[in-house]
């Protein structure tokens, strides 16, 4: 086992957008203990302090999307603090205050079985259902007890190094949100890298604005603005020699399905539907 990670030589970086009273509460909760960034999208500042808890606050009064906002404090904690470890998180992941810790410390003890390990993320929780988010697709590969491997995981709750980031590079803020944190994993794995999560870690999170339940199947429904992205940047990702086949066919297969069944399953589906389409328009413009 590693020896404990001092708490100055991690940065935790948060990504707020229009967040609400209890998710306002929830960041100077988590900006006590830990040196970082918190990196506002809204259009309207959320705290009027430059400083919340050891934490620098960055309003940027505009949303430039969730890859150049975690660009932003990428750039500001490694300007600014010795932090060998990075933590995403996003303002409404519920974790206990000594989360980044517990997190980076399972990274190093991680990374001495498996050297080339990029990027560590949690067990992701539904904060509301409790379930966890688990593919029906694609099987488990736990090369440990502590480690299971995967091909692409969420950034929130996740950790990484000075060292990888600087290997790897930025994120793609061309994608602005959806698939960002994939795209990082993929790029990561094409330089010999891999990804992976941890049971020994939980985060409560919640994906999209609704999940519903259809027998052995978990369909998470976003805002209707987000399938824009998700068509458009797939579109793109489609051209990418290092986005997987596998990935490439399974999206593109599900992308068909949503394009049908939205518009009659799903409230608000036209309004989805709608954004397909234009998603889809601009992703082969580009």
């Amino acid at each position: 086992m590693s020896q404990s990670i001092p708490s100055s030589n991690i940065a935790v970086i948060i990504i707020l957008y229009h967040p609400n009273d209890d998710e306002k509460a929830n960041v100077r909760r988590l900006a006590k203990g830990y040196h970082g960034a918190i990196v506002d999208n809204s259009q309207k500042q959320t705290f009027e302090e430059e400083q919340l808890g050891m934490m620098q606050y960055i309003p940027l009064k505009k949303n430039v999307g969730i890859a150049e906002a975690q660009n932003i404090g990428i750039k500001h904690v490694f300007d600014h603090t010795e932090a060998t470890h990075v933590v995403f998180l996003d303002q409404d992941s519920t974790v206990p205050t000594t989360y980044a810790t517990d997190i980076a410390e399972a990274f190093d003890n991680i990374r001495q079985d498996f050297p080339n390990l990029a990027f560590l993320g949690p067990k992701t929780e539904n904060k509301e259902t409790g379930r966890e988010y688990k593919s029906v697709i694609h099987k488990e590969k736990a090369l440990s007890p502590h480690f299971i491997l995967k091909r692409e995981i969420i950034s929130s709750g996740g950790c990484t190094t000075r060292e990888i980031m600087e290997s790897v590079g930025p994120r793609d803020n061309r994608l602005f949100m959806d698939y960002v944190d994939f795209d990082w994993c993929w790029r990561a794995k094409s330089k010999g890298y891999i990804c992976g999560i941890t049971p020994d870690v939980t985060i409560l999170h919640m994906v999209g604005q609704n999940t519903i339940y259809i027998g052995g199947y978990t369909i998470i429904v976003s805002s209707p603005v987000r399938y824009f992205y998700q068509f458009r940047n797939y579109m793109w990702l489609l051209r990418k020699n290092y986005v997987p086949l596998q990935w490439k066919i399974n999206k593109g297969l599900k992308n068909i399905a949503q394009f049908i069944y939205f518009p009659i399953l799903i409230k608000s589906g036209f309004a989805c539907w709608k954004q397909m389409v234009r998603g889809f328009i601009a992703g082969l413009r580009h």
